[in-house]
This record gives C-alpha cells, structure tokens and sequence, in this order.
C-alpha cells in the first residue's frame, strides 16, 4: 500500500486551513433599544496606536449604519476596548467571572494553529446622556499575524453589526 497519493491531498488540506477566513463569533448583552442614531465616542486619555485604530474602525462602522457622531452630552457614549492575547489564554467578563462562567475558555491551540492569536473587541454603549443602559457587543476571532492589521475594522464591523440598531 502507498502512501503517496494522500500526502498531496493533507498539504492542500492544510495549506486551504491556512488562507482561509477568519471566522468572527459575537456576543450581544441584549437588544438595543429602537430609534439608537446619535453617539458620543470616548476615548482614553493618551490613545495607542492600536486604540486611535480600534476608535477610528468602530466609528466607520457605526457611520455605516447610520450612527451620528456627536459632542452632546445628551448622545449614547460608546467606549471600545481591543484585546489581543494567545490563544491558551481565556476571556471573561466581570460578570462572567463572578459566575464562574468563561466567555472563551482556555485552551491549547492545535500544533497548525500556533502563531495565531485571539483577539477581541467590546463596544460599550451606554446612555442615552446621563441614565445608566448599559449595552456590550463583543466579536472576537484567532487571527494570524498576516491578518492581525485587519482585526479592529473586522471586529468592529461585527461588534456593531451585532447591536441589532432600530430604524
């Protein structure tokens, strides 16, 4: 018996793993509230190059969607926080913890996984002005570093995606 022929056909197999995309899972706290249009970004006090990245990808996105930027005070604040960590490692949120509960569990990645890693972007709204509604979307994908330049426009677009706007 030859073990020929199948040697091609795992090293296309693998090689097709390697291009593929990037699969995005998210998460949604709950649903937004209808008629959600005007917003207010806030930033950290001395952004990164990453941060002014992740802020400029999610106000593209929410432009997309018809979102309005605004100064007012009486707007929704959206704050955005990225995340980039090895696969192994696990997330959660505060919330999650205090339950026990991951939202990714750690894991080892597998042997033609490794190099790649798992990050994540949460868009925080909150508002409208002064009242306390507090809404998460979260996206979060294992990305290689070929595709890690794309991760905030790619998170972002899922992440606001998932906020279920009104019309």
């Amino acid at each position: 018996m030859s073990l020929r022929w199948p040697l091609p056909l795992i090293g296309a197999a693998v090689l097709a793993g390697c291009a593929t995309t990037p699969v995005v899972e998210t998460h949604l706290s709950s649903a937004v509230p209808d008629g959600v249009t005007t917003y207010h970004l806030v930033q950290v006090e001395t952004p990164t190059a990453p941060d002014l990245a992740t802020v400029e990808a999610v106000r593209q996105a929410l432009t997309a969607r018809g979102w309005i930027e605004t100064d007012s005070k009486a707007a929704w604040r959206v704050e955005t926080a990225y995340a980039v960590r090895p696969q192994k490692t696990g997330a959660f949120t505060d919330a999650d913890a205090r339950q026990g509960e991951w939202t990714e569990a750690p894991r080892l990645p597998q042997w033609w996984s490794r190099g790649r890693d798992l990050h994540r972007l949460t868009v925080i709204l909150t508002g409208p002005g002064d009242q306390t509604n507090v809404y998460r979307a979260s996206a979060s994908a294992v990305l290689t570093r070929r595709q890690a330049g794309s991760g905030p426009s790619l998170l972002a677009e899922a992440a606001t995606g998932s906020l279920q706007l009104g019309d």
